[in-house]
């Protein structure tokens, strides 16, 4: 009865999210601990951040599966609001894992924005034969935007539909310290820009490996002993600055344990994408409470706190579940 109770809640939330464009990014654990998690990558929201995690899930069990989804609360713009055509698919998202076996791993990664821009992707992971300390993940990723641009002088609205290679790394060189890398946009296998505004309008994007590179490298440190709990991570948005970067990202997460105060919560803060003191940054707060060792709720919310946009405030719910 319990699990009928269980699935029957899970389809609910599943219904809700997907009926709900919004901006919530990838996971209200990675979005509240500053938008970076390259080197942490020990749940299901390893899908987008890092895929070659899913070969390292050390507590879990072969056959082990996470779900996370994650959206909109409330922002200025209005519950819920749909914004066609706005050029960024990073809104409502879903990532899911699972453990095959000690130094393998798959993942699922999905967001849409609700003007018609989506971004799906299905990820394997592996452990290096001779170090299993080290895994590597590879991503293969479809990618829709809807937008506009100036094409013979004339704004017109644009489609882009491209498929890419992603590459990640995750190395767990210490019992406190990993280093993880992914490279978003690895190799371009396609590109192309359409617009419903005008049919002739074809343009076809360079293909192949290392055209655009999304490069983020992150560290992360998670203490024994009396600080165990704590988990603190930094990293770099767009490393190369082929995409405006680079961005500085960082925060923590501090969970305390069995026999302690507020046990089965979850504290994240951190501060997202920061360039200089003139371009707009967020500083997170995120908020976990688990039910039971297979079910959390979460909370993340972000405040712009630099530039024309200071004081603007997102706030984005979700549920993450193990089975």
């Amino acid at each position: 009865m319990k699990k009928m109770i269980k699935k029957y809640l899970l389809f609910l939330t599943c219904l809700f999210v997907i009926s709900s464009p919004s901006f919530a990014c990838w996971g209200f654990r990675p979005m509240a601990m500053g938008g970076i998690f390259t080197a942490v990558a020990d749940d299901a929201n390893l899908a987008y951040w890092n895929r070659a995690g899913a070969a390292q899930l050390e507590n879990w069990r072969d056959g082990e599966q996470q779900l996370v989804l994650t959206s909109q609360a409330w922002s200025p713009a209005g519950y819920f609001n749909t914004e066609p055509r706005s050029g960024n698919t990073y809104y409502d998202s879903i990532n899911y894992a699972q453990k095959i076996n000690q130094g393998n791993g798959l993942s699922l990664a999905a967001s849409w924005s609700g003007g018609g821009s989506y971004y799906l992707s299905y990820g394997r992971a592996f452990s290096l034969p001779w170090f299993e300390a080290m895994s590597v993940g590879v991503g293969y990723v479809v990618y829709r935007t809807e937008g506009y641009g100036i094409y013979q002088s004339q704004l017109v609205r644009l489609d882009y539909l491209e498929r890419v290679i992603d590459l990640d790394y995750l190395w767990r060189f210490h019992p406190e310290w990993s280093f993880g890398v992914h490279i978003e946009n690895f190799w371009l296998l396609s590109g192309e820009y359409t617009s419903p505004d005008n049919s002739s309008l074809q343009i076809k994007v360079c293909q192949g490996i290392l055209q655009s590179p999304n490069v983020r490298p992150a560290l992360a440190w998670s203490p024994k002993g009396k600080l165990q709990g704590l988990v603190v991570n930094a990293g770099v948005y767009d490393l190369l600055a082929l995409y405006g970067g680079p961005y500085y990202s960082g925060g923590f997460e501090y969970s305390p344990q069995p026999g302690q105060r507020f046990y089965r919560s979850s504290f994240r803060a951190g501060y997202y994408n920061y360039k200089s003191v003139t371009t707009p940054g967020f500083m997170t707060l995120g908020y976990g409470y688990k039910l039971n060792d297979g079910w959390e709720l979460g909370y993340w919310g972000a405040y712009v706190i630099a530039g024309n946009s200071a004081g603007v405030v997102n706030h984005n719910i979700g549920l993450a579940v193990r089975f």
